[in-house]
């Protein structure tokens, strides 16, 4: 019972972590492109994903140390790349908590602004104190929201799905567009992120080493599973009209009602999941890895982001751009070769091996390097 437990918590920290901002990106990326080819890049990339996560365990299993991403990059692979993945890592992670204050005061705003007022940034403020507060709380706290946030976001999208479907046009749902067929590719390489979280499922999951990889695979099909429903969901009813925050296009061909109320939880909610994975893994980042004072990595943690934030930072789309398609091409590259290097210098014996063929590697180079470059040029 107890490993049961470990294993549903260890695969909500990955979902959580996964599905974030993200999310409500992909209807209109998929609506530009057309939904079908936006499903099979999805599919596509979620592969790629799936093995680069596979790679990465078997580094973490491998390693007798507790480490994050770029203590392991550095033990195998030296001082140059773990500096280029340290400031990947930090500028993504960052720029992701920026983009959830932002977001999770959009959300409230317009849930609770008609009966309280406030302003958005007034909202994000009060989700930014509170999401600290359980951060400062540790881990044990954070796996319990994220099991059952993590539950509740497969529930809201089922219900989003069940309000729109009498909306849904076939003709939304099989346009599509030439020219934009690629368009998708650097909001998918956000949304399917989360690789991160490993070390921390590793944690939870403590002596049941075989449920890892269970965890692994189920923690990446369930977000893949809630984009392809949600994107039927929204592109279905709004199609070419479909806006960047998705739900906005769908509350206004539906009407607020309901379908408005569920559709802004479902936000907060998914912002809220990853604003709490990701900092807690920024946190033992600067704790396990730089080895500073506990209460210096949560501050750093959860001050950094509010400070850019009041700045005046405020671009959801921009900060999101940024911390997708380059950052995640620079971590994935960088996890595949750590990966063959830990297979030869890695001092553990790990409880499940990984055989990833030279050919497909390169093919995971060349699509992190040519999301690399789109986004270069595309932003």
């Amino acid at each position: 019972m107890k490993n049961w437990k470990n294993f549903i918590q260890a695969t909500s920290i990955l979902i959580g972590t996964i599905v974030g901002a993200g999310i409500f990106g992909l209807p209109y990326v998929f609506a530009s492109s057309g939904l079908i080819p936006g499903i099979f890049l999805l599919l596509f990339l979620g592969v790629i994903f799936l093995l680069v996560k596979f790679c990465y365990a078997e580094v973490i299993l491998r390693t007798d140390e507790e480490m994050e991403m770029s203590g392991y990059i550095g033990k195998y692979l030296g001082k140059k790349w773990q500096f280029l993945i340290t400031l990947s890592l930090s500028f993504g992670l960052l720029s992701s908590l920026v983009a959830y204050i932002i977001g999770s005061g959009q959300f409230l705003s317009a849930i609770f602004t008609p009966f309280l007022g406030g302003s958005e940034i007034l909202w994000s403020l009060a989700f930014w104190a509170v999401a600290s507060i359980l951060l400062f709380k540790g881990i044990s706290i954070i796996s319990k929201l994220e099991l059952f946030m993590a539950f509740t976001l497969i529930l809201v999208v089922a219900l989003i799905f069940g309000f729109s479907y009498s909306f849904i046009s076939v003709q939304n749902l099989t346009a599509f567009s030439w020219s934009n067929i690629l368009f998708p590719y650097g909001a998918i390489l956000f949304a399917l992120g989360g690789a991160t979280a490993l070390p921390t499922m590793r944690r939870l999951l403590k002596d049941d080493v075989p449920s890892f990889r269970k965890a692994i695979v189920l923690g990446i099909t369930v977000p893949v599973l809630i984009y392809i429903i949600f994107g039927i969901s929204v592109v279905g009813v709004t199609g070419i009209f479909t806006t960047e925050m998705a739900m906005i296009g769908v509350v206004k061909e539906t009407g607020m009602g309901i379908i408005g109320l569920i559709g802004y939880f479902f936000g907060f909610l998914a912002i809220s999941t990853s604003f709490l994975a990701l900092g807690h893994i920024l946190i033992e980042f600067f704790h396990r890895d730089y080895r500073f004072p506990r209460f210096l990595s949560w501050a750093l943690a959860c001050f950094t982001p509010l400070f850019i934030f009041l700045l005046g930072v405020r671009s959801f789309v921009a900060v999101i751009s940024f911390s997708g398609g380059i950052l995640s091409g620079i971590q994935g590259i960088a996890l595949v070769v750590c990966y063959y290097r830990a297979k030869k210098k890695g001092l553990r014996t790990p409880e499940f091996k990984f055989s990833l063929p030279q050919v497909v590697a390169y093919l995971i180079y060349l699509v992190f390097f040519l999301g690399i470059i789109y986004q270069v040029f595309y932003y």
